[in-house]
């Protein structure tokens, strides 16, 4: 295994400590990936409170060291190969509440609007604050779904549910059954069935089964290729206020995650005139998660292989409180960026990003 950047090919993973921050992980071997699950949770298990007046250096250091101790118990080494950019956890956004402080593209019932195009068989909302069940839940009905609830028995879930929807009563009970099926920890073969029913392309249901953690730190890493080549605007996940698919592509330039964003932008836009346009001039961008979990939107004029100027800088969603957010991310434009560890730096500004996803490519 070694730290990012990775090479192209490999398989990513990400580690999260909440005290440390991220640890990207390559698995380089041909051999049992589960050689790596000790050294996941290893790393997730370190405490570090001791080195609160520690610099960044030395608390990376320490952290490495802690690790590099902890993975000797499983007779596991572990080398630095480079330093990476790390920031944050990426936070979910809350969909339910309205953030006045940055926008969305993002149609509130494309959901339902892809069922209604024939483009799958169920519609599925979780992680949904019990006080909302009943709004969603009208709502669907009025559309002439038939809706399913699922309580899962999970203390981390708790104060939450899931809601099934569907058309069609059998597709609907047997939604409901694989829900159920995969809210049991461990149990992933109803996946795939799942995933067809939603209207996932088969490709990227196999490469989201495959990612050790499905929290939206992990599938950055391990799903994002960094600053590379331009991707079409149409697979933007990074970015769920602008995301018209509700999976995480295999890729970004994944053909049948392409295809099925067209037809459901030509979906939205038939009902919402101008929808396309005003939302591509926001989407065909280089979109980041900055170290303190801001989401932006950069227009960045030609390719990132060389030091590039911002050009425009939209506050999309901020990563917490913060009454300057909109007006720190207004600040990066006319810095020089640049690539640095897979991520992105702004020359002597102190901002980095290390979630970068480039979707000013063609459709």
């Amino acid at each position: 295994m070694r730290l990012a950047p990775v090479r192209p090919g490999g398989d990513r993973w990400a580690s999260v400590n909440q005290d440390i921050g991220i640890a990207p992980v390559e698995y380089l071997g041909d051999g049992d990936r589960d050689s790596l699950v000790p050294a996941y949770h290893s790393y997730r298990r370190l405490d570090l409170r001791g080195s609160a007046g520690m610099h960044d250096d030395e608390r990376l250091s320490a952290a490495f060291s802690a690790w590099e101790e902890s993975l000797a118990v499983s007779g596991m080494t572990l080398r630095l190969e480079r330093q990476a950019l790390y920031g944050v956890p990426l936070a979910r956004t809350n969909r339910w509440s309205v953030d006045a402080r940055g926008i969305s593209l993002r149609p509130w019932d494309i959901e339902l609007t892809a069922i209604e195009a024939r483009l799958r068989g169920i519609v599925k909302w979780d992680l949904v604050p019990k006080e909302f069940a009943d709004v969603l839940r009208e709502g669907a009905e009025r559309r002439g779904l038939l809706v399913e609830l699922v309580v899962p028995q999970d203390a981390q879930r708790e104060g939450s549910v899931t809601l099934v929807a569907s058309h069609d009563a059998a597709i609907l009970a047997e939604a409901r059954e694989l829900e159920q099926s995969l809210l049991t920890p461990g149990a992933q073969a109803s996946a795939p069935r799942m995933g067809e029913l939603l209207g996932y392309p088969p490709c990227c249901v196999r490469r989201f089964a495959r990612v050790a953690e499905h929290n939206d730190t992990t599938l950055a890493w391990a799903l994002l290729p960094g600053a590379g080549a331009p991707a079409s605007p149409l697979t933007q996940w990074l970015q769920p206020g602008l995301a018209l698919v509700s999976h995480s592509p295999c890729e970004v330039d994944c053909a049948a995650s392409i295809a099925l964003g067209q037809r459901l932008l030509d979906a939205v836009d038939a009902v919402e005139s101008g929808f396309a346009a005003h939302w591509r001039s926001f989407a065909a961008r280089v979109q980041v998660v900055d170290q303190r979990g801001n989401r932006l939107a950069l227009a960045v004029d030609g390719s990132l292989d060389t030091p590039r100027k911002v050009m425009a800088s939209d506050l999309l969603s901020s990563g917490g409180p913060d009454a300057h957010a909109v007006e720190n991310a207004a600040s990066l434009v006319g810095k020089w960026i640049t690539i640095d560890s897979g991520g992105l730096v702004a020359t002597n500004f102190g901002w980095y990003a290390p979630y970068v996803a480039d979707h000013r490519g063609e459709s």
